[in-house]
């Protein structure tokens, strides 16, 4: 199965960031100043710094997506129950003919949107961990139209649907049974995939059919403080005794202490990828297993000077690991990401970059 990329759509304005952040921003605001100050070692898309919300856009980069050896996209989905945000790409595709558009499943980020980067968890959009039925019903109208559409990835004859955080709501697989359930009344039948971010989410998997390693935030946390299960136990043991916000206040100074301006290298990332360390951790989930693949990140845009960075991978190596994820399962690994400019993981033309690890998966396309 060729790689697909991740799709990230933060980058035209919305009532909800306008209001958040200001008038007309966008995630744009955030590389242009880390670039105007030398924050870091500059990116930018090759395009310039483009209107999200044009289908003409999307239209063309997914043409660039398919010209490259990509597969197709997994694309950043936004559902809070009240509301939809950042639609505009899942507009374009579910109005374009499979013979323009590229395969594509939704990742839905389960997660509400606050100023956790800023240091203050006041939320900006908050996303219900305890969803009713109704609302539920509503959102699989929304997904059978997804699956509907003749683009959308099948795998072994099924939709594929992606959750990001499988912990963010109360009772996970009740929500879970729920939704299979409203979309077998549907007529739909899904694979639910989820991402693997930190060790504690291993536990996750029982409730999914794929799991995603998704780097390189798990190789962040395996480094980090307080990201084991039993770690993760005792911060929701402490968040029932102190309450939610006062629990992700001390989650944020928690962060600051470890994410003081780190930087890892490009060797030793590749090290742990071939490590006994990461093997055995792979070894304990059920179900599949695929990699979410990472060219490198740097969120010093959004974190300023308490930034993680992973330095970027050379070409060849970059490449070397698609086609051994590519070779792994049938499922469709995920490139972290197309787009994803604010964090520095942007495989997208670059005006700084140019075209390398684009030209990497084009190499070694034909094994995958």
């Amino acid at each position: 199965m060729k790689p697909f990329t991740i799709y990230f759509p933060q980058f035209y304005p919305t009532p909800t960031n306008d209001s958040a952040w200001g008038q007309g921003f966008t995630d744009w605001m955030l590389v242009a100043d880390a670039n105007l100050h030398d924050r870091w070692r500059r990116r930018a898309p090759a395009r310039g710094y483009y209107d999200g919300s044009q289908p003409a856009l999307h239209l063309s980069q997914m043409r660039q997506i398919r010209d490259f050896g990509l597969g197709g996209i997994g694309l950043y989905h936004y559902w809070f129950y009240t509301h939809q945000e950042l639609d505009a790409f899942e507009r374009t595709l579910l109005q374009t003919p499979s013979s323009e558009a590229v395969p594509w499943f939704l990742i839905w980020a389960t997660e509400g949107w606050s100023r956790r980067w800023l240091g203050d968890p006041t939320p900006i959009a908050v996303l219900s961990a305890d969803p009713e039925l109704a609302d539920i019903e509503k959102h699989c109208d929304y997904i059978a139209r997804c699956f509907d559409h003749p683009s959308n990835l099948r795998w072994h004859d099924r939709s594929v649907f992606t959750w990001y955080h499988l912990q963010h709501f109360d009772r996970p697989a009740e929500v879970i049974e729920k939704y299979r359930e409203a979309l077998a009344r549907r007529h739909h039948s899904f694979y639910l995939g989820h991402f693997v971010k930190n060790p504690f989410d291993i536990e996750n998997s029982k409730f999914a059919e794929i799991s995603y390693l998704f780097e390189p935030r798990l190789f962040f946390g395996t480094r980090r403080v307080g990201r084991s299960s039993g770690a993760k136990r005792m911060f929701d043991s402490v968040e029932k005794v102190i309450g939610e916000r006062r629990a992700a206040q001390l989650m944020i100074l928690l962060d600051r202490f470890q994410q003081a301006g780190l930087s890892y290298s490009a060797e030793s990332f590749m090290a742990y990828m071939a490590s006994s360390e990461r093997s055995q951790l792979v070894r304990t989930i059920a179900g599949d297993v695929q990699e979410v693949i990472t060219p490198g990140w740097n969120n010093t845009p959004r974190y300023g000077t308490r930034y993680t960075a992973l330095m970027d991978l050379p070409a060849e190596a970059f490449g070397e690991t698609v086609r051994l994820a590519c070779q792994k399962n049938t499922v469709p690994p995920l490139i972290n990401a197309w787009n994803e400019w604010s964090e520095g993981a942007a495989i997208e033309p670059c005006a700084y970059y140019g075209t390398r690890y684009l030209d990497a998966i084009r190499a070694v396309q034909k094994e995958c």
